[in-house]
């Protein structure tokens, strides 16, 4: 006689490419129609930081949020990302806006068809938002039955999160740093410690971010800091990076709970 086996309540694993198509499909019947995707780049972060910053806060932001969400899983992190400024370092990795544009499409059109009814794409990288506000517009009510939206108001995101977060520690600006700096580095020390290499960390440029950024997009990373920091690293740890994610899951399931209660989801 066959055995008949209890379903479970939820997902062992929340990340997409982790779990069976056979568990997602279950995982939607149950009400899991919600995904989060990231995009995240490949690029420099100074010389404590791998290429993959943007790509591993982004992900264990989105790990925190799906938890605390419900119903929600964390899809395919999107590594390339628009960083044609950092390119002047070794392992950078640009791929042009028209690029990661269809990159966002086609996703999104694959998640749809799996079932998926609310896709939300999370900046780990702020220079990814344009195309993605660009593409949303095309896209967002495409598909019937299925809303993809994403974080399109990058000012609102910055003030109550990474412009404020650090100083409610005490830590200063010029510290906590707008790339690769103690911000940063803290994060990755909480999510995934042995990606960090602290023995290499080094202060780097420590103007405030509005006084360097025209000279950056215009002639590169390398015009304002030599080694890649804005901010410093040396100051990184890892307590402070668990409260850094916190606060960024928190504001992503905020956007997500509104969307839901305007979509009755």
């Amino acid at each position: 006689m066959e055995k008949h086996h209890k379903q479970d309540s939820g997902p062992k694993h929340l990340v997409l490419e982790a779990l069976s198509t056979y568990e997602i499909e279950n995982y939607i019947s149950q009400g899991y129609t919600t995904v989060l995707v990231i995009l995240g780049s490949i690029e420099q972060h100074g010389p404590a930081l791998p290429l993959i910053t943007d790509a591993e806060h982004g992900r264990e932001t989105c790990l925190r949020a799906a938890k605390k969400l419900g119903n929600t899983l964390v899809g395919p992190t999107v590594p390339f990302g628009y960083s044609p400024q950092h390119l002047g370092f070794p392992g950078t990795i640009s791929i042009a806006e028209e690029t990661l544009g269809s990159l966002i499409h086609d996703i999104a059109d694959s998640l749809v068809i799996s079932g998926f009814k609310l896709i939300y794409f999370w900046i780990s990288h702020a220079e990814n938002t344009p195309t993605l506000v660009k593409t949303l517009e095309k896209i967002e009510n495409k598909w019937e039955g299925a809303y993809i939206t994403g974080l399109k108001n990058l000012d609102d995101y910055i003030s109550k999160t990474w412009a404020c977060m650090a100083d409610n520690l005490g830590i200063p600006n010029e510290i906590a740093g707008s790339h690769a700096g103690e911000i940063e580095t803290s994060m990755v020390l909480s999510s995934n410690p042995k990606l960090v290499k602290m023995k290499q960390a080094q202060k780097g440029n420590q103007k405030p971010f509005d006084e360097i950024v025209g000279s950056m997009m215009l002639h590169g990373m390398k015009s304002v800091s030599e080694n890649g920091v804005l901010g410093d690293q040396r100051h990184g740890s890892s307590s402070n990076g668990n409260y850094y994610l916190e606060v960024l899951a928190d504001y992503l399931v905020n956007e997500i709970m509104r969307i839901r209660q305007d979509l009755k989801l």
